[in-house]
């Protein structure tokens, strides 16, 4: 506490000294001190000191000691001095006289303000070790070319335009850019923009004002607001509707947003990476794209190879994806027989990356030994026999694809079932508890692959 009259330092030390390491000074230049060479979790700070204003004391707060929330203690109260106060860096404002109860709630929502920046603090750390850049795993000369051209533009504020397949990785790809550059305690706000409806997708972006249209009953900022001073990713920009392309190029390149329904701007800052499995120059060329909003986000472009042009990549990731699904499924697996590596890599992932970690997940769920070998990996790779006829109209494919998922589907449920009977002696009760399901589910999914216990028990003797 720094506060230069002794009958608040007592009254602050006889409320705060019971549970707390209470430490008091009289003047600005001791609590500056101490601040500087000892550990504290939150200082109470007299705006009017004998020396130091304390107002001095809330300015150099932020970069000298950024972990201290600062709480005023003044007896002059008046509200502007509280708003100078709170614009200036304080987390609250306690007027003398206080009582204990007061000075308590502000004290503890102090303490509480810094545990949450504290666990902020370590979840942006986390992710920045998640995604920092040498755990992308490639050893092809494909993907060495990728990161090189990520590390370039890493550490700039360049607007990315990432180009390649569906599920290729390219929002990993956004994200380690994001966490590898200056923004990196900054949020990354990412934003698919063909799964918003086209009638939402405006005010989800740029926010809106109350009365803009009908249920905007409050001002709501939107996502570009919520990336200020971070990345915006914004995911399958070919799918953009064609009248909000103007509203993006303008806002991109005037780095101001206008909420639906406002009629003026805000200043953002914003870098944007944006990302998309279409060809935009030929979008361009049929009028559905925006020439102008393409050159703008093709700045930087990266594409991302599909996996069948980096086979060599194949065995490191399902390996690293092996790790992953093994450590978070409590699963001991040594890895993969060769002729399973053989498989995986004779197989052309039309999926690519994303594809290949779902096939590794689902081999871990089923695996029956130690290793994974080929007859798994073969049985998950397997691709249905095609139809007897080619598919002519959309709803015919669309049947046709509903047909095929489903029976995927059924086949992944179909082994699940077995395996988690098979690690539990056929014991329904303990194999449902185990996978997590509630017994008359577990026994619902029996009964629809028809599956019977006394059946399954004949065939495995």
């Amino acid at each position: 506490m720094i506060d230069d009259d002794p009958v608040v330092q007592r009254s602050c030390e006889r409320i705060l000294a019971p549970e707390r390491d209470v430490r008091t000074v009289g003047t600005g230049a001791e609590g500056l001190s101490l601040l500087a060479t000892e550990s504290f979790e939150l200082a109470l700070v007299d705006l009017n000191l004998p020396d130091i204003p304390g107002m001095e004391i809330l300015r150099q707060a932020p970069d000298r000691f950024p972990d201290v929330p600062l709480v005023v203690i003044t007896g002059y109260s008046t509200v502007k001095s509280a708003v100078e106060a709170i614009k200036t860096g304080a987390f609250d404002y306690v007027a003398k006289p206080f009582t204990p109860e007061e000075l308590e709630a502000a004290v503890e929502s102090g303490l509480r303000q810094r545990r949450l920046l504290r666990d902020c603090r370590a979840i942006r750390r986390e992710l920045s070790d998640r995604y920092r850049l040498s755990r992308i795993v490639g050893e092809s000369a494909a993907m060495k070319s990728v990161l090189s051209l990520m590390r370039q533009v890493a550490e700039t504020e360049s607007t990315v335009l990432l180009t390649g397949e569906s599920g290729t990785g390219k929002e990993l790809v956004a994200r380690a850019i994001h966490f590898s550059g200056p923004r990196a305690n900054a949020r990354f706000v990412a934003v698919d923009c063909g799964a918003i409806a086209p009638s939402l997708i405006a005010s989800e972006l740029f926010g809106h004002v109350r009365g803009a249209f009908t249920g905007a009953s409050a001002d709501r900022a939107g996502l570009v607001q919520t990336a200020d001073r971070g990345t915006l990713f914004l995911d399958e920009i070919g799918n953009l509707p064609f009248e909000l392309q103007a509203s993006l190029l303008r806002l991109i390149e005037t780095r101001e947003v206008r909420p639906v329904g406002a009629s003026s701007t805000s200043p953002v800052n914003v870098r944007y990476i944006a990302a998309t499995n279409r060809d935009l120059q030929e979008l361009v060329a049929q009028g559905e794209f925006r020439e102008d909003l393409f050159y703008r986000l093709n700045v930087f472009p990266i594409r991302l190879p599909p996996l069948r042009e980096r086979r060599e990549d194949i065995v490191p990731l399902a390996s690293h994806f092996l790790a992953e699904s093994s450590a978070r499924m409590h699963k001991s697996i040594e890895g993969f027989t060769a002729e399973a590596l053989d498989a995986l890599q004779r197989y052309d992932w039309p999926g690519n990356v994303r594809e290949l970690s779902n096939v590794v997940e689902r081999l871990v769920i089923l695996r029956g030994g130690p290793r994974i070998g080929h007859a798994t990996v073969q049985r998950s790779l397997a691709v249905p026999a095609p139809s007897a006829s080619v598919p002519r109209t959309a709803e015919e494919l669309n049947a046709l694809r509903k047909n095929l998922r489903e029976r995927a589907a059924g086949e992944i449920e179909k082994d699940f079932l077995l395996d988690a009977l098979r690690r539990n002696e056929y014991n329904v009760t303990r194999a449902a508890a185990e996978t997590g399901m509630q017994r008359p589910n577990f026994q619902a999914l029996l009964k629809k692959h028809n599956l019977r216990i006394k059946d399954i028990i004949g065939k495995q003797t």
